[in-house]
């Protein structure tokens, strides 16, 4: 793969969400209006509240109420972001960063698609496809989690295989910075994702495994004492994910413990 590859697949990748977003003027259905509204009230200053009753799941007991006690707020942040950039509190400004996050799948698939196959042909395909998403093109320009999804999914195993390809697995982990770094990193994309969906916890959940299985491949460097080796290591790399992890998250947490007195409302 070169750079070349990489912008080409870029730009085709912001070029079709581009298009079809010429074709939607407002988010179009309940999830994506949802985040959309709630990116304006970040935006007017009005912080994680709604002056509307979207459903009774928290039991909400005037207005206006608190928000996000059911979708979470990453994909608000990232449409408050775009409106806040341009000024204007617009469905088309507040698409703005679902659109250049769309443009990052390709190329980052492509990339993916490459640590794997050593190939650039079946890279460049793997690229093609992912600009060319079918069911999932309308989704991505839109106000919602597809793209935001897709790019920390993609995130995820690219440092997975940057995990697997490091050639520190002889040294021990505090000084192994670039494993350190890893599973900081690992801890940081979990904590996104958790903050797109509910399901993102399960990433931190496979973060902790990776951790387990990086710390088992420590054993051969060690003749005696592999136990108490195994896990020193352990112990390190989940230190380093849970710091990533509560980073992010911690703030949500104690937002929805002072808002519902629950870690998730």
């Amino acid at each position: 793969m070169t750079r070349r590859d990489l912008l080409l697949l870029f730009i085709l990748g912001l070029a079709i969400p581009l298009a079809i977003a010429q074709f939607q003027s407002l988010p179009g259905y309940m999830d994506a209006d949802y985040y959309f509204g709630g990116g304006i009230q970040l935006v007017r200053g009005n912080g994680f509240t709604e002056p509307y009753l979207w459903n009774y799941l928290s039991d909400p007991q005037g207005l206006p109420t608190p928000s996000h006690a059911y979708w979470m707020p990453l994909a608000s942040i990232v449409a408050a972001a775009g409106m806040w950039l341009t000024g204007q509190a617009a469905y088309a400004s507040a698409r703005l960063g679902f659109i250049l996050l769309a443009a990052l799948v390709p190329p980052l698939t492509s990339l993916l698609a490459f640590r794997l196959t050593s190939s650039r042909t079946p890279s460049i395909l793997s690229g093609l496809l992912a600009c060319f998403p079918i069911f999932y093109a309308p989704f991505l320009p839109d106000t919602d989690n597809y793209a935001i999804y897709m790019l920390l999914g993609i995130s995820f195993f690219l440092l997975l295989s940057s995990l697997v390809e490091s050639t520190t697995a002889n040294q021990l982990p505090f000084t192994n910075y670039r494993s350190l770094s890893t599973f900081f990193l690992l801890g940081l994309t979990s904590a996104l994702m958790t903050l797109a969906r509910s399901d993102g916890l399960l990433w931190l959940g496979l973060s902790l495994l990776v951790a387990v299985w990086w710390a088992g491949r420590q054993l051969p460097n060690y003749q005696t004492a592999k136990l108490p080796n195994f896990i020193f290591h352990l112990s390190s790399f989940i230190f380093f994910i849970l710091l990533g992890y509560l980073l992010l998250a911690s703030p949500w947490y104690a937002r929805n413990l002072r808002t519902f007195d629950s870690l998730i409302s």
